[in-house]
């Protein structure tokens, strides 16, 4: 794999995003307090560990997820599930198969080896646990970054928290806040503009003109906050789209305007 490469848990992830973001309105309030410390700390300047992740950090324990389906499912779909799990992130392990068809237990493999072999496998996830958590968030992020509607209305109530959250914030990252009691503007990292620039294609999300400047060097770019810092928006990197000149200056302080749209790949041919 070249250097930047990286193996992913689409599959895993892409069903925490979906949960995530169905589930946004009802948990985004319950996550603001209970990361507090942590998002405040990842918006106040461009950091890779944003707000979103904090978010969705909040959704998965595969440890208990295991133990919700043995109460629910038999041994054998349970096994299946922690077996494609490991697979997809990349976890191997030594530990014996349980031969489910050469078992004589029809009651659901609960008192026989099969299950104590399974117990195995739930130990060996359980222990790695925070691994696993931390490739599958990595995974949904991807997705979820995707989403710049969602980004906005993320954002959009992220900046309420920071507004109720102001005078704290300013105790403890005075530097970090402007007189007039908002987010100070921080340094856009190379890793950032790339980031943003790749997902967007190099096209401005709302006027959708070439900032590739592959063929032309007319159009500049612009990285806009989604949700502008007036608004009390953050340096969050995932509240960062890309602009042309044009559409930056008349988006202005006070807009939130973003897009949807997208270039899917079977459009392409």
């Amino acid at each position: 794999m070249a250097v930047k490469d990286q193996h992913l848990a689409l599959s895993s992830g892409m069903g925490l995003a979906g949960i995530a973001v169905t589930n946004f309105w009802e948990y985004y309030d319950s996550v603001f307090n209970e990361f507090k410390e942590e998002i405040i700390k990842a918006v106040i300047k461009p950091k890779k560990l944003t707000a979103v992740h904090h978010y969705l950090n909040y959704f998965p324990d595969f440890d208990e997820e295991i133990h919700n389906l043995k109460d629910a499912l038999d041994i054998p779909e349970v096994f299946d599930f922690i077996e494609r799990t490991l697979a997809e992130v990349k976890l191997t392990t030594d530990l014996p198969t349980p031969d489910f068809s050469e078992c004589d237990d029809n009651g659901g493999h609960f008192d026989c080896d099969c299950f104590k072999i399974v117990q195995q496998w739930m130990k060996y996830s359980s222990d790695n646990n925070e691994k696993i958590a931390e490739l599958v968030i990595h995974s949904a992020f991807q997705f979820v970054f995707q989403d710049r509607k969602f980004l906005r209305d993320f954002h959009l109530e992220l900046a309420e928290f920071i507004e109720y959250e102001m005078d704290y914030i300013k105790k403890l990252y005075p530097e970090y806040v402007t007189k007039k009691g908002r987010i100070k503007r921080q340094y856009f990292p190379e890793w950032l503009k790339s980031a943003v620039f790749y997902r967007d294609k190099g096209t401005c999300v709302i006027c959708r003109c070439d900032l590739s400047n592959l063929i032309r060097s007319q159009n500049k770019i612009h990285l806009d906050h989604i949700v502008p810092l007036e608004l009390y928006g953050t340096n969050d990197p995932s509240n960062m789209q890309l602009l042309c000149e044009t559409c930056n200056s008349s988006k202005g302080a006070r807009s939130t305007a973003t897009s949807a749209v997208n270039v899917p790949c079977w459009n392409l041919f």
